[in-house]
């Protein structure tokens, strides 16, 4: 199941206002899935990762994004991994575009 909510604004006061906790986040073009991410470890939380997509310090790609959805998990990495692979079979094995890009 994708992340479902609210979707935010990518803009520096709602980055800003994100949840400093684990989880997961999808950015999006206009309506257009382009990245799912991850925010786990120490210090590593949903509004650091985001600050960094916005600032454009992971990449171009990610900077593009309209806005975006979050969800708060502890078990960041295996969410993260269900929701690629859940675009993947929707998607003739192909991840959301800016994924593609990383490793």
């Amino acid at each position: 199941m994708p992340i479902t909510g609210d979707s935010y604004a990518f803009t520096k006061d709602n980055v800003d206002a994100s949840p400093d906790a684990h989880g997961v986040y999808a950015l999006y073009d206009g309506d257009v899935l382009i990245y799912y991410g991850r925010a786990a470890g120490t210090g590593v939380t949903i509004r650091s990762r985001l600050q960094r997509h916005f600032a454009g310090t992971d990449g171009p790609c990610t900077k593009k994004a309209t806005c975006y959805r979050r969800e708060q998990t502890e078990n960041a990495a295996v969410r993260e991994a269900e929701l690629v692979e859940e675009y993947k079979k929707a998607n003739k094995g192909k991840k959301p575009r800016c994924n593609e890009m990383t490793p």
